[in-house]
């Protein structure tokens, strides 16, 4: 019976390594739950747009004073992490799904990030799944939540439940 309490031992690591992470594809399909890290949102800028920059009152023009919206002199820039996710048959997103909306001001400075990560699990399901973010300039997330803002993302949002959530693509 010595070889017992090896045995035990050698099956936890197996099973630890088995259930681990692959970091080299954070967005695959068979996941439950995608939780965002800045690692995620690192150089956001060099994802794929998901309509050419926008200068003006914010194009979804629904959602009253987000997202700088009724200020000209913004630019505002989306991107979407993987430009070939597309809805599934029933009209959302893949789990991992992310995207990010800069706003510039006419100087060229970043005034604020925001993205939304479809997260997956049971997590905003009232929502859709989506997680609500606030960046910095690198991508690095300074507030993230469900109910990020006070509700203020899933309530604009919601206008947009046809396509789930999603304004620009």
């Amino acid at each position: 019976m010595k070889w017992f309490p090896v045995l035990i031992l050698a099956a936890a690591v197996l099973s630890f390594t088995a259930c681990s992470d692959d970091d080299d594809d954070p967005v695959d399909p068979g996941i439950q739950e995608f939780i965002a890290a800045d690692a995620d949102f690192a150089n956001y800028q060099n994802w794929t747009q998901t309509l050419e920059p926008q200068k003006g009152p914010d194009p979804a023009g629904i959602i009253g004073g987000a997202h700088a919206a009724n200020d000209s002199n913004v630019t505002r820039y989306m991107w979407i992490q993987d430009g070939s996710a597309s809805r599934d048959a029933s009209g959302n997103f893949p789990i991992g799904t992310r995207l990010v909306k800069e706003m510039r001001l006419g100087d060229g400075t970043v005034a604020a990030v925001t993205a939304m990560v479809k997260r997956g699990g049971s997590f905003n399901a009232s929502h859709r799944n989506w997680e609500w973010f606030l960046l910095d300039e690198t991508g690095a997330i300074q507030q993230r939540g469900g109910d990020l803002l006070n509700n203020m993302c899933n309530s604009c949002h919601v206008a947009a439940a046809a396509t789930d959530y999603v304004f620009t693509k």
